[in-house]
């Protein structure tokens, strides 16, 4: 299984709201395009799966994606595990209360009180993923089985002219040095 399909079969394990809470860390960190931040949650998970799941992707390049998630996401999760990034925003939804009362806005308050009363059960859930996502980085996103994944790629993408049966090796790629 590519590193990208783990990857896309792991987040598929979660559910709806952690899915969305992924995507939009991804979008926020991964994405150069302005357009994908400014999407709604929905559009941004939609996103992440179109850029994990891009067809014909050369493995270098799907290589390179894989080890990009995977440091990206693996700062996020260090940071989500500690009492400190809990701290924060737990301090950043009272932000979020504070201003929607004072500005009247009872929706927005709701909301916040919500997530702030909820906010236990989301460290507990984050925990679970964490651990499910610890697991999948130590097996199949460590550096040397994303690199044997994309030279064994490399090896099935030769091809053979049936009346010679000589390998066709493909052209070094401009951009890595390899195939």
């Amino acid at each position: 299984m590519s590193p990208l399909k783990a990857i896309t079969s792991w987040l598929e394990t979660l559910d709806l709201d952690m899915q969305l809470e992924v995507a939009g860390f991804a979008a926020f960190l991964m994405f150069e395009r302005d357009d994908v931040l400014t999407l709604g949650g929905s559009e941004q998970l939609e996103a992440l799966h179109q850029w994990l799941n891009e067809p014909g992707l050369p493995s270098y390049v799907a290589a390179d994606r894989a080890l990009s998630f995977r440091i990206c996401f693996g700062c996020f999760v260090d940071d989500r595990m500690t009492d400190a990034g809990w701290k924060r925003t737990e301090e950043l939804v009272c932000k979020i209360l504070k201003e929607a009362k004072r500005g009247g806005k009872f929706a927005a308050s709701r909301k916040a009180q919500r997530m702030l009363a909820l906010l236990p059960a989301r460290k507990e859930s984050w925990e679970r993923v964490v651990r499910s996502w610890n697991e999948l980085a130590a097996t199949c996103l460590t550096n040397e089985a994303v690199r044997s994944w994309s030279a064994a790629s490399k090896r099935i993408g030769l091809k053979v002219i049936p009346s010679s049966g000589v390998p066709i090796v493909p052209l070094r790629s401009p951009h890595r040095g390899t195939g």
